[in-house]
């Protein structure tokens, strides 16, 4: 199952990928792009929807701040709007969606000079879960990790 994603100024194929955790010769295969393809802002491209399985559709509504729904979530503001491609301090409309994470579901997106050492020690309960989660893992900065807490 897949579904469309529009390109966001400043993103091209890594780091879409990387966020989905899929590689960037996949989406080119999915989408018929020849190799080292870029994808342009606004561009719609299909993604495959599973990368998206651990997240759900919020529907902002009127009177809504990217604040207070991270704090709905149980989230960090910073992380939800990498999460979504925008930036923490920019405005959020009444029906634009976000992705925000199912319940028991965290995530951590990755930074520049991250390794599996230091991911392990951030995350010593949780690293095994973290490494099973997740396909591919490039360690590059702001790729989404995904995983359910041990409990």
């Amino acid at each position: 199952m897949y579904i469309i994603y529009t390109a966001k100024e400043g993103e091209n194929i890594l780091s879409i990928t990387n966020r989905l955790g899929i590689t960037p010769d996949e989406i080119r295969k999915i989408n018929g792009f020849p190799p080292n393809y870029e994808v342009a802002p606004g561009e719609q491209i299909i993604v495959p929807s599973v990368s998206a399985d651990p997240f759900d559709n919020y529907m902002v509504k009127k009177g809504d701040s990217l604040y207070q729904i991270a704090q709905d979530y149980n989230i960090d503001v910073n992380d939800l709007a990498k999460l979504n491609g925008i930036d923490p301090d920019d405005f959020i409309y009444p029906n634009q969606e976000l992705l925000v994470p199912k319940e028991n579901v965290f995530f951590y997106i990755t930074q520049q000079g991250d390794t599996v050492d230091k991911i392990r020690q951030q995350f010593p309960s949780d690293f095994e879960q973290i490494f099973r989660n997740n396909k591919y893992i490039y360690l590059v900065p702001d790729q989404v990790l995904v995983y359910k807490k041990n409990k």
